[in-house]
């Protein structure tokens, strides 16, 4: 984040993100805040409407919103009345005045430290920073304005582009490539041996993994996760994709253009995704299955068949999501099911028993 604290008014700040001022625009701003904790010199955000509630009580000096709410219609009690920047999309809105008031986290321009080993062989571009105990190996090329923070180890022959960050602690291995505006958060381990293993005769044999990771432009990975490089070729993250914390990809995955791969995500080995692809939390997904463009699957699904593009699924095995809504809505339920359907079996035996003979034989 910037270090020199930054005033706006609403009014500049509308104007900087194309929005619709209403109310004061001369209130200065000077820091963002949520809409529970935000004072009259903070900005907030609605982008959900179960927050709606939340503007009868806000004390925050401006609020970015949507073009559907409806501003008149907030009771304010006695409370002044707000400030607003109206706009299509409050969220990317209010991103945008995030990064003028505060900016990004910023780097130390280190160099490279004396504490780091950098191979004599490496091929290190202008502007880079290199921190206390990291290491860079043999043959590896790092492109301008990267910075590599303390103990992170990138293994021979690796390439990591311009204008990378990676966080304390990451291991690149050998040969794998990371593109350009890569960010890896700590922990991440990029190319690491996958899961192949041939059993004779009740005996695990390793298999050789000889493949890499290529990562292209614009890819984040979260912290602690896990990309396994592929067996022969290349296990592939496409451009502009996002992979939250612990999330495991397998070997020879193949990862489309500008997915959302949120916390915990398990992705088999050989499994491919679509363009613009989002996986919820904890989604599983089993090996050599193909996502369409543009899925979203919902939290704790278990993908283990082929999914069309544009769908929507939840719920394991996954389905459409709205029969998964139904029938998880009824799981509830199915004790009173089971007790009903057992007094259902026995009121039929009871009338099955005050038949005559002829008439009790079961069609």
């Amino acid at each position: 984040m910037t270090t020199t604290q930054q005033f706006f008014t609403a009014a500049k700040l509308a104007e900087h993100v194309g929005g619709k001022l209403l109310g004061d625009g001369s209130v200065r701003i000077d820091r963002c805040r949520s809409l529970g904790s935000a004072g009259p010199h903070e900005v907030s955000f609605v982008s959900n409407i179960k927050y709606l509630k939340q503007l009868a009580t806000t004390k925050a000096g401006c609020v970015v919103i949507g073009n559907e709410v409806q501003p008149e219609k907030i009771a304010r009690g006695g409370l002044p009345p707000l400030t607003f920047i109206q706009i299509a999309d409050p969220y990317f809105a209010f991103r945008q005045i995030m990064l003028l008031l505060h900016g990004f986290r910023p780097h130390d321009a280190v160099g490279i430290a004396t504490q780091a080993t950098v191979a004599a062989s490496a091929q290190v571009g202008r502007n880079v920073n290199i921190h206390a105990g990291a290491v860079v190996g043999e043959r590896v090329r790092i492109g301008d304005n990267t910075t590599i923070y303390q103990n992170v180890s990138i293994m021979n022959d690796a390439v990591i582009g311009e204008g990378c960050i990676l966080y304390p602690g990451c291991v690149v291995y050998d040969r794998c490539v990371l593109g350009k505006r890569v960010i890896l958060q700590a922990g991440a381990v990029i190319g690491c041996d996958g899961y192949g293993f041939a059993t004779h005769q009740g005996v695990h044999h390793k298999i050789p993994q000889i493949g890499n990771v290529v990562l292209e432009d614009d890819v984040e990975v979260g912290a602690n996760t896990v990309i396994e490089r592929a067996a022969m070729e290349s296990t592939t993250v496409g451009k502009g994709t996002k992979l939250g914390n612990l999330v495991v990809i397998g070997h020879n995955c193949k990862i489309g253009e500008h997915n959302l791969l949120v916390s915990q995500v398990g992705m088999a080995g050989s499994s491919n995704t679509g363009q613009y692809v989002v996986l919820a939390g904890q989604v599983g997904v089993s090996g050599h299955i193909s996502i369409g463009n543009q899925v979203t699957a919902a939290a704790q699904a278990g993908i283990t068949e082929d999914v069309a593009d544009k769908q929507i699924i939840g719920g394991s095995p996954a389905i459409a999501w709205r029969t998964a809504r139904k029938a998880y809505t009824l799981i509830e339920h199915l004790p009173e099911f089971a007790k009903r359907l057992r007094e259902l079996e026995a009121l039929a035996e009871k009338v099955k028993a005050s038949l005559p003979d002829s008439d009790k034989t079961s069609p």
